[in-house]
C-alpha cells in the first residue's frame, strides 16, 4: 500500500517513483505491441518537458490547457505543468472549435498540447482570437515547418541533450507547491447549459486519491487499462491512484479497440461508465441467442447459479458445499469465458459517471467480475461514495469514502417525494468554487455545504442512492415532477433497447426517444419475416412499433401514472460522441437531442396519449 503523506499530486508523483519504482509504470502501443516506459524514464521527460516550457515562459500560476486522447505523452504533460506549479486546464479532444476558443479563452491559457495534426488545425483556425495563447505543442510527429507550432518530442529532447540536471530541477520546484494551489481547471456543462470552469487544488485531488487507495488492495501486481477520457476527472483520479500504488497504467488505443486492446493488456482492473458494460452484455447475450439450444440453456443455469452464490461472496459467508461444486462447474464453463472478453485477469472494475442497473452489476458479479459502483461530481474530485470490497450493496453507489460528508437537503419536488432530496456535501475533496462565476458559487453552496443538484436517500446501513438530478426534473402541464432518469435505468440492460431518452417538459404526458439495438431487432425481424429494406422502414412496422409499446408498458407498470411512457419515437440512428449527442463521459445531452429532433418531437406530441395495455 502507498504512503499517504502525500498532500499535493506532485508529492505523490516523486513518492511513487521513489518508493515504488517499476519499469513499466505506463504501457503505450508502438510499432504494433505495447511496450513499458519507466518510473525512472517518466520522470526524466516530464522534467524535461517542464524546463522546456519554463524556457518558452511559463510560470508558477499559469494555465496549459490540453486537447488529447488518452496516452502516455497526457500524463506526462500533466506531471510537467503541475511539477511547475502551474494548472492544466483539459479539453475534450471530441470538442469543437467554438468550445475549445471558450475554454482557452476564459482559462487565460497560456499554452495548449495538442496530440494530433487534426486537434492541431482546430487550434490554428482559432489561434489568431487566442492573444494570450503564446505557443502550441503537437505530441504527434506532423508537417508543420511554418513555426506554428512546437514539437513535444523535439522539446524534451533538446531539454535532455542540454546535460542540465532537469529532475533536480524540477523536484525542487514540485515540492515549492502548496496543498492550497490550483492544480486542475476543468469545464464541464453537464448534458445542459454553457461550460463552466471548476477549480481544483492539489489538495483536493490529493484527499479523494488518499480515500480510495484506503478502500481497494491494489499494487505492484495491477495492471490497468486506462480508456474514459483523461480529460473527466473520474479517470484522471483513478490513474493518479493507479501511479500512486505502483499499478501499470495501459492506454487504449481508441474506444473502438478497446476489445483487441483488453485481449493484449489483459488488465486487472479499469474504470467504465454503465454504457461500456451494457453494450458487453449485449455482445454476450446475442452470442448467446444464436448459439445452439444447449449452450443457450447452459448459460442460463450459469447466471442462475451466480446469482444464488453472489448474496455469499458480498457477504463474505461460506457457501453450502453443493452450491461451491455447481458455481465452480459454471464459473469454468461459462464466467471464464465471459471473463475472457476482458482478458481474463479483471478483478476489480470501477462503475461510475452515470447510474448503472442493478441487474445489469448482478449479471457481471454473477460472471465472477466484481463491479464496484460509485458516485462523484467534477466539483468533488470526484468521489463522494462508492462500493468497495467488503462493502458492497448493489442498487446503491456505496457510502460516502474516508473525510467527506454527505447529507441530505430539504424535500423540494412533488408532496409525495418521489424523487427524493437533494445530495450535500462537505469535505477537503470539495472545490473552492467555480472560475470567477461569483453568482454560480453563491448558489452552489449553503451553509459550507456543496449542493450537488443530484437527488437520493441514504439507508439505515449508510448506503446512498441516487433517485435523480434536481435540475433534469421536468414538470408536466398537469404540474407533476417526473424524474426522467428514474425511468431511463428501467431500461439499461434491456436486450431490445440500446439507448432512451425520457420527455415530457411542460407537457401533458411523458414521452421517450428510443433507439432499438438493431443487431437484435433486425435479426428477429429476418426471423420473423418481417420484409424491410432499411432501418427507417422496419421501425415504421406495425409490428416492430407494437413490440416496443409492449417493452415499454411492461418495464413502467409499477410508475405513478403520471410517470408513465404514453408515447414513444423509435430512432434509425445511435446517439453518438461524435455526432454531438453524447458526453465524453457517455451520457446524453438532453438539449442537443430535443434540438435535433424537435420535429420527430413535435409529431410524437400530437398524437393520443395512449394507455397502456396492463394500465
Amino acid at each position: 500500500m502507498s504512503s499517504t503523506s502525500f498532500e499535493t499530486i506532485n508529492q505523490l508523483f516523486l513518492t511513487a517513483i521513489d518508493e515504488r519504482p517499476r519499469p513499466d509504470a505506463f504501457l503505450f502501443k508502438a510499432s504494433g505491441r505495447y511496450q513499458g516506459l519507466s518510473s525512472a524514464e517518466a520522470l526524466r521527460r516530464a522534467a524535461a518537458l517542464a524546463a522546456a516550457f519554463d524556457r518558452l515562459g511559463i510560470r508558477r500560476g499559469d494555465r496549459v490547457a490540453i486537447l488529447s486522447e488518452n496516452r502516455v505523452e497526457w500524463a506526462l504533460t500533466d506531471y510537467a505543468v503541475l511539477g511547475m506549479g502551474a494548472a492544466l486546464v483539459p479539453i475534450y479532444p471530441t470538442l469543437l472549435e467554438p468550445d475549445i476558443e471558450y475554454i482557452v479563452r476564459d482559462s487565460g491559457s497560456k499554452a495548449i498540447v495538442v496530440s494530433t495534426a487534426a486537434q492541431l488545425n482546430k487550434v490554428l483556425n482559432i489561434r489568431s482570437a487566442l492573444p494570450e495563447l503564446r505557443f502550441v505543442v503537437v505530441m504527434d510527429t506532423v508537417s508543420a515547418t511554418d513555426g506554428s507550432a512546437e514539437s513535444w518530442q523535439r522539446l524534451a529532447s533538446s531539454e535532455l541533450e542540454r546535460g542540465q540536471d532537469t529532475v533536480r530541477s524540477l523536484r525542487v520546484r514540485a515540492l515549492e507547491v502548496r496543498p492550497e494551489d490550483t492544480a486542475s481547471l476543468l469545464y464541464t456543462s453537464g448534458t445542459t447549459g454553457a461550460f463552466k470552469g471548476v477549480v481544483l487544488t492539489h489538495s483536493n485531488i490529493a484527499s479523494n486519491v488518499k480515500a480510495c487507495e484506503r478502500l481497494f488492495p491494489l499494487g505492484g501486481h495491477d495492471v490497468a487499462i486506462s480508456f474514459l477520457p483523461l480529460s473527466h476527472v473520474y479517470e484522471r483520479m483513478l490513474d493518479y491512484t493507479y501511479f500512486s500504488l505502483g499499478v501499470s497504467i495501459a492506454y487504449a488505443e481508441s474506444f473502438d479497440a478497446l476489445p483487441r486492446n483488453l485481449l493484449e493488456v489483459r488488465p486487472t482492473v479499469l474504470a467504465v461508465a454503465p454504457r461500456v458494460l451494457q453494450k458487453i452484455h449485449e455482445k454476450v447475450t446475442e452470442a448467446v441467442r444464436q448459439a445452439p439450444p444447449l449452450r443457450q440453456k447452459l448459460f442460463h443455469w450459469a447466471v442462475r447459479v451466480g446469482g444464488e452464490y453472489l448474496p455469499y461472496r458480498l457477504e463474505r459467508r461460506e457457501p453450502p458445499l453443493g452450491l461451491r461444486i455447481k458455481h465452480a462447474i459454471a464459473d469454468s464453463l461459462v464466467g471464464s469465458k465471459v471473463r475472457a472478453r476482458l482478458g481474463g485477469r479483471v478483478a476489480t472494475v470501477f462503475s461510475g459517471s452515470a447510474p448503472l442497473a442493478r441487474e445489469l452489476a448482478e449479471f457481471f458479479w454473477a460472471m465472477g467480475i466484481p463491479i464496484y459502483e460509485g458516485y462523484g461530481l467534477t466539483e468533488t474530485s470526484p468521489t463522494i461514495a462508492v462500493n468497495y470490497p467488503g462493502c458492497v450493496k448493489l442498487g446503491t453507489v456505496g457510502r460516502p469514502v474516508p473525510g467527506v460528508e454527505v447529507k441530505l437537503g430539504e424535500e423540494s419536488v412533488d408532496e409525495e417525494g418521489r424523487a427524493g432530496r437533494e445530495i450535500l456535501v462537505r469535505g477537503p475533496n470539495v472545490t473552492p468554487g467555480y472560475y470567477h462565476l461569483d453568482e454560480e458559487n453563491r448558489r452552489a453552496f449553503v451553509d459550507g455545504w456543496f449542493r450537488t443538484g443530484d437527488l437520493g436517500a441514504i439507508d439505515s446501513d449508510g448506503f446512498l442512492s441516487i433517485t435523480g438530478r434536481k435540475k433534469n426534473l421536468f414538470k408536466t402541464s398537469g404540474g407533476k415532477f417526473v424524474s426522467p432518469e428514474k425511468l431511463e435505468n428501467l431500461f439499461q440492460g434491456h436486450p431490445y433497447i440500446s439507448q432512451i431518452m425520457v420527455l415530457g417538459e411542460g407537457r401533458k404526458f411523458v414521452g421517450a426517444l428510443i433507439v432499438p439495438n438493431f443487431e437484435r431487432l433486425e435479426a428477429d425481424a429476418r426471423s420473423k419475416g418481417i420484409a424491410f429494406g432499411n432501418r427507417e422502414k422496419l421501425l415504421r412496422s406495425p409490428q416492430i412499433q407494437s413490440f416496443f409499446q409492449t417493452q415499454v408498458d411492461d418495464l413502467t407498470r409499477w410508475c405513478a401514472s403520471y410517470e408513465k411512457i404514453r408515447q414513444f419515437a423509435l430512432l434509425p440512428k445511435e446517439f453518438t460522441i461524435d455526432s454531438g449527442e453524447l458526453s465524453p463521459t457517455l451520457k446524453i445531452k438532453r438539449s442537443v437531442v430535443e434540438e435535433r429532433y424537435r420535429d420527430v418531437i413535435e409529431e410524437l406530441y400530437l398524437r393520443h396519449a395512449a394507455q397502456p395495455q396492463n394500465a
